[in-house]
């Protein structure tokens, strides 16, 4: 048989202190599992809060396109019906077309403005991120040094269109 001689330090004691520091050790473990997890389900619903504003955006852009090219639209098929000659009839035809071509410019940058935006609240550090970083994300500030830059090119693309019909809705007034 064999018998079991006790250690010096192997008490009873010696086993609940240990014990007691494993299930310490266990529950902060398991209370900073819950934590990350916690803080990422915040981070996946705010996510899905900034996918739906901006589908709110992009539906806002539609529907204001929408009631400006109703507007148009029937404007043109008035003036269709006062038109005395095919001359003017094509005119205004041309004018229309100039107009939707406009439009079509203005709803995409609608469109390109509020997924920018987007993308720069995508970008932009949680709350919790901003606790530990003094500035911006790096991704962030080139998002928005992108957006600076191609804001004056758009405007500049699209007064390469309007010039000419404001020179063509003139001559239409002068006549």
């Amino acid at each position: 048989m064999a018998t079991q001689t006790k250690r010096p330090g192997q008490g009873a004691s010696g086993d609940g202190a240990d014990a007691g520091a494993a299930v310490a050790s266990l529950g902060a473990a398991a209370s900073t599992v819950a934590e990350i997890q916690r803080q990422q389900l915040a981070a996946g619903v705010e996510a899905l809060s900034i996918l739906f504003r901006a589908g709110e955006a992009v539906h806002q852009a539609q529907l204001q396109m929408g009631q400006r090219s109703a507007l148009l639209h029937s404007q043109a098929a008035d003036n269709i019906r006062k038109a005395g000659s095919p001359m003017e009839v094509a005119s205004i035809q041309s004018t229309l077309v100039m107009y939707e071509f406009q439009e079509a410019m203005r709803y995409g940058q609608e469109l390109v403005a509020a997924l920018a935006k987007t993308g720069g609240e995508m970008l932009r550090p949680t709350q919790g991120q901003q606790e530990g970083a003094a500035g911006s994300s790096p991704a962030a500030s080139m998002m928005g040094a992108a957006m600076t830059a191609a804001g004056p090119m758009a405007d500049a693309f699209q007064q390469m269109f309007t010039a000419p019909m404001r020179a063509a809705q003139a001559a239409q007034q002068t006549h």
